[in-house]
């Protein structure tokens, strides 16, 4: 029941912008000029994506933003303060709290946790400043 009420009231146009501007920011945000140098350094590899792999990053981006637009508006989240805050959240309670592993699991240097967290804190944010205010 709590679905059926919140799913209408889902702006999909919003969702839609919001899963490609947080893509669009990740493809600045790995530029060799932002941290793009600094993650092949890191990582040791190179800059080549997964071309296979694309279709699955993109729609795992709408579907972050889908759940992100749930998730404002059952926050009640209707301003760019209150979306950018829900969005800031959702990312450290659950998805920085995921990249933690990497970091005691894999060993990830600190400096990748970083710049994959920061990418993550900075994209929900504006995702979730653009589901709170385009209604």
């Amino acid at each position: 029941m709590l679905l059926t009420s919140v799913l209408p009231g889902i702006n999909l146009l919003a969702v839609l912008v919001a899963g490609v501007v947080h893509m669009v920011l990740g493809l600045l945000w790995f530029q060799p000029k932002v941290f793009g140098n600094a993650w092949t350094k890191l990582t040791g590899r190179d800059m080549k994506p997964a071309t296979r792999w694309m279709p699955a990053g993109i729609v795992g981006h709408l579907l972050m933003s889908f759940v992100l637009a749930v998730i404002v508006k059952l926050a009640n989240a209707t301003t760019a303060l209150d979306g950018a805050l829900v969005g800031i959240l959702v990312c450290l309670g659950f998805v920085a709290t995921m990249l933690v592993g990497e970091l005691i699991w894999e060993k990830i240097p600190f400096k990748l946790f970083v710049v994959r967290a920061g990418n993550q804190l900075v994209g929900f944010a504006i995702s979730g400043i653009i589901l709170g205010t385009w209604r």
